[in-house]
């Protein structure tokens, strides 16, 4: 039996594995987020104690900016499937609901009555008159 692989492992070749539903824009989408994060690993090696804080302080802020967009594109993902697979069990429902055929209810179709009502205002005033 193979040995288990750590946790961070497993988290760095789940987000690289595209999903069979998911729409071309998020996959274009989290293939640059994972460009990006690729990218900013590279240049964490540049970024050490010789630069200004400044300049460690901003590569913070852009790392974390990277990794929540990437969190936040597989939340969407998931969501649009969910959406997705939601509207197909209602289309489904409504296709299987039997509706009333209409060739046998032809001579009496429900429908609105020809004779009028008065409504309060003309029963008033046919009566003040």
């Amino acid at each position: 039996m193979p040995a288990k692989e750590p946790a961070s492992r497993r988290t760095s070749t789940a987000r690289k594995r595209p999903t069979a539903k998911e729409p071309a824009a998020i996959r274009r989408l989290n293939k640059s987020l994972d460009a990006a994060q690729d990218a900013l690993a590279a240049l964490r090696k540049d970024v050490t104690k010789d630069v200004s804080a400044g300049a460690r302080d901003l590569y913070r802020d852009l790392h974390g900016f990277v990794k929540d967009a990437r969190r936040d594109s597989g939340k969407l993902s998931r969501a649009l499937q969910r959406d997705v697979e939601q509207l197909q069990k209602r289309l489904a429902r409504a296709s299987q609901t039997t509706r009333p055929s209409r060739a046998g209810a032809r001579g009496k179709t429900p429908g609105r009555s020809t004779t009028k009502r008065a409504t309060s205002r003309s029963a008033s005033r046919s009566r003040t008159r």
